[in-house]
């Protein structure tokens, strides 16, 4: 309801002074029929005031319904009418628009697309998607490539987004993280194709979180240990956050190239740095037990915990301990472990940044918001 009245408070800012500028004229010439004309207006402000947003929207799509004139208004009247879910009724007035043998190129493209999104929203896909088609041979516009990109995307049709945007030397940021979704989608799908679709990938997009995470995964599998750790670093230098992400495609990397030990331990610890998760420190943990000794991973941990305390942590901390504790304390320890992993498995793992689905798993693409690269893990007492 609050993207309601936004929506509406955008549109009586753009229209007032129009309408008002508008009949300020018509005033001077005739007091007696349109004198009220603007407070009908400030009628329908009022009822946004008092957050009543179906009285405010009924007032104005009366209002708007007696002015066939301007394009813009009719189009803002579509738009109210689709977002009432009177799809019929949207798509009348679009039709009714593209007739008019005065609307210009440029708005009839416009048109053409708004038309297309009633047949979206209304589950013709088809006929939107034909829309669309016949509007990017005119004017490849964002909108245009956005819509098609959303329709294709829900289809899987990866190869159509990627076809498209071959058409192009560059995308706007927002459609090129969907050309690099759809890219990784065929790479997955074809392994004997994923570095061709890779490349293409990285020229739209090389800052690519996801992108680098699949370079990664790939030449781990064509046993390129090294270039797959090069992909790695890159991607926690874009962002930290994604360590626990890449940690185990990092201990692949060094498991294949048997540096096990010593070059594994440096590189955890430089991430260690740029991001102290769990995730690191317990493999930090591991490491430091088989150097060290176990009394010596316990102090390290310990301390981590003193100044981050987490959950996940405190488990292996008893995991630790109860190698160490006599038979008849290990049951009470025990059901304290296993309280703390219930609690943890229970627990989103990851968090949309832009919708806040959770999840225990990772996706690329937010299957709520439908936004790609959205989705990092959680951090907390609970998670990392």
């Amino acid at each position: 309801m609050s993207d309601l009245l936004i929506f509406l408070a955008i549109f009586l800012s753009l229209t007032v002074g129009w309408l008002i500028g508008r009949y300020q004229g018509i005033f001077q010439v005739r007091h007696h029929s349109d004198s009220n004309l603007p407070s009908k207006y400030f009628k329908g402000l009022n009822y946004l005031i008092n957050e009543q947003p179906d009285q405010a929207i009924h007032h104005f799509i009366t209002l708007l319904e007696d002015d066939s004139e301007s394009v813009e208004l009719q189009l803002v009247l579509a738009k109210l009418f689709r977002k009432q879910g009177e799809l019929d009724r949207a798509i009348t007035v679009h039709q009714r628009l593209l007739a008019r043998p005065d609307l210009s190129e440029e708005m009839r493209q416009k048109v053409h697309v708004e038309l297309a999104q009633d047949y979206y929203s209304g589950g013709l896909h088809d006929r939107a998607e034909q829309l669309l088609l016949e509007a990017n041979q005119h004017e490849s516009g964002e909108a245009v490539q956005a819509l098609l990109f959303t329709i294709w995307e829900e289809q899987k049709e990866w190869l159509q987004i990627i076809e498209m945007a071959k058409r192009f030397k560059s995308l706007p940021s927002s459609l090129a993280i969907r050309v690099v979704g759809a890219c990784c989608e065929m790479s997955e799908a074809k392994p004997s194709e994923s570095y061709s679709y890779l490349n293409l990938a990285e020229k739209y997009h090389a800052e690519s979180v996801m992108l680098h995470f699949s370079f990664a995964q790939t030449h781990l599998r064509e046993g390129h240990p090294r270039k797959a750790l090069k992909r790695l670093k890159r991607l926690i230098m874009l962002d930290q956050s994604m360590t626990p992400v890449a940690l185990p495609l990092l201990k692949r990397c060094f498991q294949e190239k048997g540096l096990w030990l010593t070059s594994y331990k440096e590189v955890l610890e430089d991430w260690y740095q740029v991001n102290p998760s769990i995730s690191v420190v317990a493999e930090l943990v591991s490491l430091i037990q088989k150097q060290d000794g176990k009394d010596a991973a316990l102090i390290f941990l310990t301390e981590y915990l003193k100044i981050r305390p987490s959950i996940p942590g405190l488990v292996q901390l008893v995991d630790l301990h109860l190698k160490s504790e006599q038979e008849h304390d290990q049951a009470t320890i025990k059901m304290f472990r296993n309280l703390c992993s219930q609690i943890i498995e229970e627990r989103s793992k990851f968090q949309c940044q832009k919708c806040g689905y959770q999840s225990s798993r990772l996706y690329w693409q937010c299957p709520n918001c439908r936004k790609w690269e959205s989705i990092r893990p959680v951090f907390g007492l609970e998670a990392e």
